[in-house]
C-alpha cells in the first residue's frame, strides 16, 4: 500500500492512497478549511465522494482510527474551526520584497495578519511595522478563511512553503 502527496498551488494538498487493483483514494485538503475525499480508477476517472468541513475530517480521522486519536483541547478546535494559518514564501520576484509590513498593506487589504516572519538566522515573532520583507522569508499568517484566501489572490506570486 503506498501514500502520495503532492503539493497543488494555490489549492493545498493532495493525498493519494492505493486501496486496490489499479484503484486511489485521493485525499485533497484545501486551505481554506475543507476537504474533498474521490475515487480514482485505473483510467484515471476520478468519482467525487465526499466534502467535509474540517470538523467533519477530523471526526472521521477519529472513527478511522478507532478512537486512537486523544481528545483535542476545545480552545484549539476553536481556533483551528474559525480561523487559517498559512505559511507562505517569498520569492525573489515576490511583490512583497523590499516593502516593510506597513507598507505591504497586508491587513487593510485582505483582513489577514501576519504573525511571524521565519528567516534562516532566526524567526521574528509579531513583526513591528517596520519590518522589511526580504527573498526566502516564510510569512506566517493567521485569519478567517476568507481572509487567507484574499491574501493568496492578492499576491498570487507567492508560494506555499513546504
Amino acid at each position: 500500500m503506498a501514500t502520495h502527496e503532492t503539493e497543488l498551488p494555490g489549492v493545498g494538498s493532495k493525498y493519494s492512497l492505493d486501496i486496490g487493483k489499479d484503484e486511489q483514494l485521493v485525499v485533497v485538503q484545501h486551505r481554506v478549511g475543507h476537504w474533498e475525499l474521490a475515487r480514482m480508477d485505473a483510467e484515471g476517472k476520478t468519482t467525487p465522494l465526499v466534502q467535509l468541513q474540517a470538523a467533519e475530517a477530523t471526526e472521521l480521522g477519529r472513527i478511522l482510527s478507532r478512537g486512537q486519536v486523544p481528545q483535542e483541547d476545545p480552545r484549539k478546535r476553536m481556533l483551528f474551526e474559525e480561523f487559517g494559518i498559512e505559511w507562505v514564501k517569498l520569492e525573489q520576484d515576490s511583490p512583497l520584497v523590499g516593502l516593510t509590513l506597513q507598507d505591504s498593506g497586508i491587513r487593510a487589504r485582505t483582513g489577514a495578519s501576519v504573525i511571524a516572519v521565519l528567516r534562516p538566522e532566526g524567526s521574528v515573532p509579531s513583526p513591528a511595522p517596520d519590518t522589511c520583507f526580504r527573498a526566502g522569508d516564510t510569512l506566517v499568517l493567521i485569519g478567517h478563511p476568507d481572509q487567507i484566501e484574499r491574501f493568496l489572490n492578492a499576491f498570487t506570486q507567492l508560494s506555499t512553503a513546504k
